[in-house]
């Protein structure tokens, strides 16, 4: 177990796991806020063409 291959390998797959615990995550984070964003986007656009087809009132 002194050898330099397996030290490197247990190096890189440690240094893969941290990487997936904190990228797995925040890539979830990241894609639901951008839903929710583009989201609420989408319901301005809506509300605001909602506002343009209505007649003017005098």
């Amino acid at each position: 177990m002194d050898e330099p291959g397996f030290q490197s390998f247990t190096l890189f797959a440690a240094l893969a796991g941290g990487m997936a615990l904190i990228y797995a995550p925040l890539r979830l984070f990241l894609t639901a806020t951008e839903r929710s964003r583009r989201l609420r986007l989408l319901q301005r656009i809506r509300r605001l063409r909602d506002e343009l087809n209505q007649p003017l009132e005098r």
